[in-house]
């Protein structure tokens, strides 16, 4: 059988354990992230590529910064071979050098994405591909407020005192809540002063590092309302939970998850397998059904339930989502990182 006719099948789903017996024979180590998000991606990717190559797969859930951070302790010679992370740190880990570039003609499916999925260094390297975007707004309890939020100065008022929970910097939605703050403030990232000052008269809860510690103040009742993502908030609903999700009217960040091959792999083909069904029509779709993150893919089929709670909303497309400038947010991470754990964290 030929390489092509492998990569084909691979693609369409079709058991390749007896076709490829060497690669039956492989694992993988794959960095996904935790709570419903890493659930979904093991319904949706993990598992069924396992099936249909008979690769064994294993999911080690995490959150962007410590995968990150996993890869640049091991760099080149790492226990991951897959990672996913968010954009932004996805970045840093390529101009790190810890993840390695995707030969698009052994992963076919990079065809079937829009060019805002496929990402690049400047000499023109495929380094990460998306699978799904996202945006941050406001998840709330709609039992226990009143009225609906409408902008983000809401969860200042005195009904969410003590009951807010935001992201910290370790979490992928941090940096760039903060940064959006700061602009809404008058301030900018080199002068971050009225944004600081703004957050540090909100009462939280706490501040969460992982999605699903969010998901458990909510459901708990600690929280009534958190700067949290769209996929995450419905994630919640759908289990029955008094949760809606509004994109305040001063907007909300917005941000995607991608996909990468850890540099120095010992399992560089299986990893390329394992991405070129990561981006497929099939694995994409189910991905947005589950966690209502926008697919990158340009031909997508989906409910209408999902369509209504996309990130960029039931009609429009992923150029309607505010994705930060991460190469100016990037360049101020460590500075923002330690105001914000300094002057509002109070670490």
């Amino acid at each position: 059988m030929t390489r092509n006719l492998v990569w084909a099948l691979l693609g369409a789903g079709a058991c390749l354990a007896t076709a490829n017996p060497a690669l039956a024979q492989q694992r993988l180590t794959v960095a996904t992230y935790g709570g419903n998000w890493g659930e979904a991606q093991k319904a949706c990717i993990l598992e069924p590529f396992a099936k249909a190559s008979g690769v064994q797969v294993v999911q080690e859930m995490s959150v962007s910064t410590v995968t990150y951070n996993k890869l640049k302790q091991q760099k080149g010679n790492p226990s991951i071979d897959i990672a996913w992370i968010d954009g932004g740190i996805s970045e840093l880990a390529s101009a790190d050098g810890v993840v390695a570039a995707i030969d698009p003609a052994k992963v076919p499916n990079i065809a079937g994405l829009i060019d805002e999925a496929v990402y690049k260094t400047k000499d023109g390297k495929i380094y990460a591909l998306s699978t799904g975007f996202y945006a941050l707004g406001i998840a709330y309890n709609t039992k226990e407020l009143k009225e609906a939020p409408q902008s983000w100065w809401d969860i200042w008022k005195p009904e969410y005192s003590g009951k807010v929970t935001l992201p910290s910097p370790v979490n992928a939605a941090g940096l760039p809540f903060f940064a959006h703050i700061i602009t809404l403030t008058g301030g900018s990232l080199d002068n971050p002063t009225s944004g600081v000052e703004k957050l540090k008269t909100i009462k939280v809860s706490s501040y969460y590092d992982a999605s699903g510690v969010a998901q458990a103040a909510l459901q708990s009742g600690e929280a009534v309302a958190a700067a949290y993502y769209n996929t995450a908030a419905w994630a919640i609903a759908d289990k029955g939970l008094p949760i809606a999700f509004i994109v305040p009217k001063e907007g909300a960040p917005s941000a995607d998850i991608r996909v990468h091959i850890a540099d120095g792999t010992k399992n560089a083909d299986a990893a390329l397998q394992f991405v070129n069904y990561a981006v497929g029509d099939e694995a994409m779709n189910c991905l947005a059904e589950k966690l209502y993150v926008g697919p990158p893919t340009k031909h997508y089929k989906i409910s209408d339930q999902a369509k209504s709670r996309m990130p960029w909303g039931a009609s429009g497309n992923v150029k309607n989502l505010a994705i930060p400038n991460w190469d100016a947010l990037n360049a101020k991470r460590a500075a923002l990182t330690e105001v914000w754990n300094r002057q509002i964290a109070g670490k």
